[in-house]
């Protein structure tokens, strides 16, 4: 079973890519960067890693897996199903099912067990979208980094939804949409327009507030007075900081790609809304951005545990506090300009 009309969306953010090709094939055409911002999608959170002290912490810098969906399917007025197969035989099952219905699934899977997919180690909590199988075969699409469109073996797939292993496994879920409101359809314009600045306020207003260590900016501060510490604290640091770099700029887990998303969100708002009070924020986001990569490249260019490394390290750990306050200080101006707009618009 494969849908024969459907037109692959890749992007550049797994669960915002899958969502776009869901709601495409559905009939409505939006913008990965407007569906992370109406999906209320940034966030920091921080994880322990698996054996703390021999593995880094693992930093993301979106809210959790399928959060983002549901929040931009409410926004939508679009009808969100979610679902967990007992075991690999009944989740094909429910997936041929949905396919021959015409529906777009999207699919949880460890990227370890995805034969286009270079990374050796297991990460859970990504997902893609299936438009096809044919019992021998998936067709899948995944971000543009990985190759957009892709067909790899059935028996890759299964093994890749079965997994338990890696960052936040969610064995057998999927998701699909199951019908598009009527308005959706005839004005999809209209309907962007009346929900940015409430999901620009709701974004703001909780980044804005204390969430303790672990969560939001806090957990940002919490990296920045850690990192500096690394080269003592990880085993094999010579190793594992560039990784965690790698991880941050190709596994899209820091916090560049998803402060790009939402600059492109912002602009599109201006855009859409014509509202000037939004330039300078689209502008203080590119800079957030400028800073999480050059952190990025930081840790991957790290030497190891000398003085030039003890250096890098330092200046990584500058970088991140400063990002944090400046994040600070976009989300404090964002939700008052928002909150007076969508104040309006009610």
């Amino acid at each position: 079973m494969r849908l024969a009309t459907f037109q692959p969306r890749p992007g550049v953010h797994c669960e915002t890519s899958t969502l776009r090709n869901m709601l495409h094939h559905a009939g409505a055409d939006i913008s990965e960067p407007m569906l992370f911002g109406l999906g209320r999608g940034i966030d920091v959170q921080y994880w322990d890693g698996p054996e703390p002290g021999r593995t880094a912490p693992m930093l993301t810098g979106r809210i959790g897996p399928a959060e983002l969906s549901r929040n931009a399917c409410a926004a939508l007025g679009a009808e969100l199903r979610e679902s967990r197969a007992p075991d690999g035989e009944a989740a094909r099952a429910e997936a041929v099912k949905l396919l021959e219905a015409g529906h777009v699934v999207g699919v949880s899977v460890d990227i370890f067990h995805l034969d286009y997919f270079s990374s050796r180690s297991h990460f859970s909590a990504h997902c893609i979208a299936v438009y096809g199988l044919d019992g021998s075969l998936a067709h899948v699409v995944d971000t543009g980094q990985q190759g957009g469109a892709q067909t790899l073996p059935e028996e890759s797939l299964r093994r890749a939804r079965a997994s338990d292993e890696g960052f936040l496994p969610s064995p057998h879920w999927q998701m699909y949409v199951e019908r598009l409101p009527d308005r959706l359809l005839a004005d999809t314009d209209a309907v962007l327009r009346e929900q940015i600045w409430s999901a620009v306020r709701d974004t703001a207003g909780r980044m804005s507030r204390d969430h303790g260590p672990r969560r939001g900016l806090g957990a940002l501060r919490t990296l920045a007075a850690e990192i500096a510490e690394w080269g003592e604290t990880l085993a094999d640091a010579r190793e594992s900081v560039p990784g965690v770099g790698r991880f941050w700029r190709f596994a899209g887990t820091g916090g560049a790609n998803f402060r790009t998303l939402y600059r492109d969100f912002l602009h599109e708002a201006r855009q859409r809304t014509g509202d000037a009070a939004l330039d300078p924020l689209v502008e203080g986001f590119g800079e957030v951005r400028r800073r999480w990569e050059e952190a990025t490249d930081l840790l991957m260019g790290y030497p190891g545990n000398d003085e030039r490394g003890r250096r890098v390290l330092g200046t990584v750990a500058g970088l991140l506090a400063e990002t944090a306050e400046a994040e600070q200080g976009l989300y404090e101006r964002l939700f008052a300009v928002a909150a007076e707009r969508a104040g309006e618009a009610e």
